[in-house]
């Protein structure tokens, strides 16, 4: 909400699933980091997980104590008071794996509800986004696992919308970005002289954690 406030035009989120089956905002695959507690999201029930504080208290302290894990529903309902923002939805890879690709893609799906056309799927899982490819229309963002010739071939073949890479994994000399018919994102970025490199490589948008320092000392592009 309160980036969203501060007029990011891109949000992005990650997705696991509960083990009924319920799409919850989670990085991780453990809760450890999350929560406290060394649960695996995909194997407790929502009822259990919505039990537990995820304020992430190593990070913020006690700032966060009572907040549960939010679903993505709430989210995406949170999302239609800004119609004209869009949300990067990730699919996380623990899912796929407890779930298989065409449960985990159907049910995240599923849950974008009325904020279906301001959502884009996004993943590292190839496979996922080809399912999504075909079961809505919708643009679709790959996250590159490694910078390589054979991710590059398979880019050129899923045509993605968005390409995600992590700034760590780009080429130590300097290279051009790989052209195509997407906008490359790079992530995770907090610092203002690399957010300046970035763009000036020829990136269209960087993710981070501050948005609203580097929005007001850089602009809207990330």
């Amino acid at each position: 909400r309160t980036v969203l406030a501060a007029g990011a035009a891109f949000v992005e989120t990650d997705v696991q699933l509960s083990a009924d089956g319920v799409p919850v905002l989670c990085h991780d695959a453990s809760l450890l980091r999350t929560t406290g507690c060394d649960l695996d999201v995909c194997v407790t029930p929502l009822a259990e997980l919505q039990g537990l504080s995820a304020g992430e208290q190593g990070r913020f302290g006690e700032r966060f104590a009572n907040e549960p894990l939010a679903l993505l529903s709430d989210f995406t309902a949170l999302l239609t008071q800004w119609p004209d923002r869009r949300a990067f939805v990730e699919i996380k890879a623990a899912s796929i794996e407890a779930f298989g690709i065409v449960k985990t893609v159907d049910t995240v799906l599923s849950a974008l509800g009325a904020a279906f056309a301001q959502c884009i799927p996004i993943s590292f899982d190839h496979r996922a986004i080809s399912e999504v490819r075909l079961r809505a229309d919708l643009p679709v963002g790959w996250v590159l696992p490694e910078w390589n010739d054979g991710n590059r071939q398979l880019a050129e073949a899923l045509a993605p919308e968005y390409l995600f890479v992590d700034q760590r994994r780009l080429p130590t000399l300097a290279r051009p970005l790989w052209p195509g018919p997407w906008r490359w994102v790079a992530y995770t970025v907090n610092d203002v002289e690399q957010v300046e490199r970035l763009l000036a490589m020829g990136f269209d948008l960087v993710e981070t954690n501050d948005f609203r320092h580097l929005a007001q000392v850089i602009g809207a592009s990330v």
